[in-house]
């Protein structure tokens, strides 16, 4: 039976670029969700085998979107990462003056991304955020006057053209992507395993906890706080660490963490992801 693999969509977008490239000699479906949300919600409930979800980029830090619906209450688990060279383009109508364009539409990482480029250019250009790159590029499609910042394939969808290519404000510019199923990876030793951990509320509590790594010759590959919603000055704990959560130093950490911590949940483990070559991108 044909697996289906689904992506923030609609086409175009990014995701749908790494999902591509996974999926290549996999026989897989292709399956467009119209949010990050949705993607997950389709993985918990067996509507889709696997998804496809940005977490972090290299110039704008988190997808705090992600990081907050990967702690909700659900058997989703991450069982691979893909590195993806992301080259942001200004698409407009064909033919269109620069001097014409009024506003800019994307998805709000793309703006980050773009930030400089868009002050320089456009300094009385208004911005508006939509829910990816392609529905700002599918938005916009006709329409005089507006800019999108999306892929080149998107320009090739929606019948715009490229009018500045490649404004993205750092040239290696690369968004880390997860893929999600309902059960993570086999050991393969050479692997990263992402955990999710709230705090007792007493002090060095924080520092009690990264001393079980340390002891255990871990290496702590990211640490990133998220706040707890409803709880002023609480915050949950995002970490990633070298191994798999079967590896024995790491499952003994994880024990130790278990009786430190006030909650833990082990995300995934899964294989790392090598970088993308300079010329990979759209």
């Amino acid at each position: 039976m044909q697996k289906i693999l689904g992506y923030l969509g609609p086409r175009g977008t990014f995701s749908e670029e790494v999902a591509m490239e996974y999926g290549r000699g996999k026989n897989l479906l292709l399956r467009p969700l119209l949010t990050l949300e949705g993607v997950i919600q389709a993985v918990d409930a067996g509507q889709i085998d696997l998804g496809i979800v940005p977490v972090e980029n290299s110039l704008e830090g988190s997808v705090n979107l992600t990081l907050d619906l990967l702690s909700g209450d659900h058997a989703v688990k991450i069982c691979g990462e893909r590195l993806h060279r992301v080259k942001q383009h200004l698409l407009a109508l064909p033919g269109q003056e620069s001097q014409a364009i009024k506003e800019i539409y994307s998805h709000p990482q793309a703006l980050a991304q773009c930030r400089r480029f868009i002050e320089a250019a456009f300094p009385g250009a208004v911005c508006w955020e939509t829910a990816s790159t392609a529905d700002a590029a599918r938005q916009v499609a006709g329409q005089p006057g507006k800019g999108v910042i999306a892929s080149r394939k998107a320009a090739g969808l929606y019948g715009l053209a490229v009018m500045v290519a490649n404004i993205q404000d750092e040239v290696n510019n690369i968004t880390r992507f997860l893929l999600l199923a309902r059960s993570d990876a086999s050991p393969t030793g050479r692997d990263k395993t992402s955990l999710l951990l709230g705090l007792k509320d007493r002090p060095g509590s924080l520092h009690a906890l990264l001393g079980i790594f340390a002891r255990h010759q871990l290496n702590l590959t990211k640490i990133e706080s998220r706040p707890i919603r409803g709880d002023l000055g609480k915050y949950k704990f995002f970490l990633d660490v070298e191994g798999h959560r079967t590896d024995q130093n790491l499952a003994a950490a994880l024990e130790e963490i278990q009786q430190e911590a006030l909650f833990l949940k082990v995300l995934g483990s899964y294989p790392l992801s090598a970088l993308p070559s300079e010329d990979a991108g759209g």
